[in-house]
């Protein structure tokens, strides 16, 4: 599979226009992460993992909470990819993963002609924050009252 079909492939990017898809994959990289491998750490900060295929288990790093699992189509990475802060997880590939890797600085160098281009992904990567975040707060209200 080329490298725009995968991220047409990603929910968080399925109502961005091919246009502005064709540009973020002359920005993206493919990268091939064997079991028990780290994907996103804060060692690599900067970056959004598109994932193509396999499993990848988040935990929140020194946390106790448990984990979370991500598969294809799935993308981790989001906030620090758009705020270049500390990431506060250890994502690790439960099987061989293949990801698609935005780093946020070929991804600037590849928007900076097309701004238009670059409100359509930044949108799209909020709006899947923004519906994370609400399926959290739904989940704590639920915990709250059980």
């Amino acid at each position: 599979m080329d490298t725009l079909q995968a991220l047409k492939q990603a929910f968080i990017f399925k109502n961005v226009p091919d246009s502005v898809l064709q540009i973020v994959a002359a920005a993206a990289e493919h990268m091939s992460v064997p079991t028990g491998e780290t994907i996103l750490s804060s060692s690599a900060p900067d970056s959004l993992y598109v994932i193509q295929r396999g499993t990848v288990r988040v935990v929140a790093e020194g946390g106790n909470a448990p984990p979370i699992f991500f598969g294809t189509g799935e993308t981790v990475g989001e906030v620090p990819l758009l705020d270049g802060g500390p990431v506060g997880v250890i994502a690790t590939a439960l099987e061989p993963v293949e990801v698609l890797v935005l780093r946020a600085p070929k991804l600037a160098d590849a928007l900076a002609g097309h701004p238009e281009a670059g409100y359509h992904l930044y949108r799209a990567i909020a709006k899947s924050l923004a519906g994370r975040l609400r399926r959290a707060v739904g989940m704590i209200a639920i915990a709250k009252e059980g």
